[in-house]
């Protein structure tokens, strides 16, 4: 490897993942902010994929003005996600690369473009929306490079570069402990030994061509889309549980506490259903399986996103609405048990004092 790398060509994105509704109906749009939009499939290197991963559903991108010298791109999911990519090119020697990428992972003024391209698009699209509420966030950035001016192996350039790797994964000005490099390059994966790929927790560097290496990212990205809808999840899981939580657990005796338990039953058994139904939409947008490279992708940075993680503490807080929905319902029947029993002997109470009424006349 040469002693001055030299980039040939390159780029640094940054990534601002909108989960704005419970869903986006895409065939009900046509254009977005003026641009027209068209689907955007996964287009996986041929040698690494199989026909087995795919999108269920292929989300759509527009191409938006550019905006202080970065380019800007949306892709909308059919499960209520918007995805505004900011992006930047660069050529030049790699410890300038490093540098510039790490200025553009703190520079303040992306993250409002992002949102102002956001804010711009909503209202058109608001007719398409299901059920849309206040957006959560999830960004990351991916620093790629395309081509370097001579032949560079991605084993050469981990092996070679790891404390630079490191330092661009974790945007670093200063060396860190080889006990980080190790950490922050311990998710890598390369199929030819021209390409490389390393996934952090918020970044992610990528070696490879043009083509190949938007596949990459497009897995990435919709990683990182799943991120986001179970975080939105999880945040109206704890909504509810706080509302359920605030209500009195004492047996519904009036007509009042017999709706407020009937109310808190409905209301939980449509969580529990909406939530599944949502759950299901997203995680089988992209259809995967087998153990193909790219397969092998998606694991390793949903590994590094910790979506088990986030699944596994849904599904607690869904088995507490659950207990919850029970507890409740057994509440409404037991009220709606008593009230009969008072109807049953307020009948039977007014039969015998008819009963004696007609007696003594």
């Amino acid at each position: 490897m040469p002693e001055m790398l030299e980039i040939a060509g390159g780029s640094c994105h940054a990534y601002f993942i909108y989960d704005v509704a419970d869903s986006i109906d895409l065939a009900r749009l046509a254009s977005v902010a003026g641009e027209g939009v068209s689907r955007a499939p996964l287009r996986l290197r041929r040698e690494a994929s199989s026909v087995s991963i795919e999108f269920e559903t292929q989300p759509i991108v527009a191409r938006l003005a550019p905006s202080d010298g970065f380019s800007i791109r949306l892709k909308i999911f059919d499960y209520g996600v918007v995805s505004v990519r900011v992006s930047t090119e660069y050529a030049g020697a790699w410890p300038t690369f490093l540098e510039f990428a790490r200025r553009f992972r703190m520079d303040e003024t992306i993250p409002s473009i992002a949102a102002a391209a956001l804010a711009r698009v909503l209202p058109e699209i608001e007719h398409a929306l299901d059920e849309p509420h206040a957006a959560l966030l999830e960004d990351f950035f991916v620093f790629e490079v395309n081509a370097f001016a001579g032949d560079v192996g991605g084993e050469a350039l981990l092996a070679d570069r790891a404390p630079d790797l490191a330092r661009l994964m974790l945007c670093e000005e200063r060396a860190i402990t080889s006990s980080e490099t190790l950490e922050a390059l311990r998710v890598a994966f390369a199929y030819f030994d021209t390409d490389l790929a390393i996934v952090g927790w918020d970044t992610a560097f990528v070696y490879d061509d043009r083509e190949s290496a938007t596949a990459t990212i497009d897995i990435l990205e919709f990683a990182n889309t799943q991120l986001v809808e179970l975080r939105t999840y999880d945040k109206r899981l704890d909504a509810e549980l706080d509302t359920i939580y605030a209500l009195e657990p004492k047996r519904p005796t009036s007509r009042f506490g017999r709706r407020q338990a009937q109310d808190a039953a409905d209301r939980l058994r449509y969580l529990i259903v909406d939530i599944a139904e949502l759950t299901d939409r997203s995680s089988n947008a992209l259809k995967i399986t087998g153990d193909a490279y790219y397969a092998r992708l998606y694991r390793g940075a949903a590994g590094r996103l910790g979506l088990k993680d986030w699944q596994k503490q849904i599904d607690s807080k869904l088995d507490t609405v659950d207990e919850m929905y029970r507890f409740f319902t057994d509440q409404a029947q037991v009220a709606r048990s008593e009230f009969l029993e008072f109807v049953i002997i307020a009948l039977i109470a007014l039969e015998l004092a008819v009963g004696i009424f007609s007696l003594r006349h």
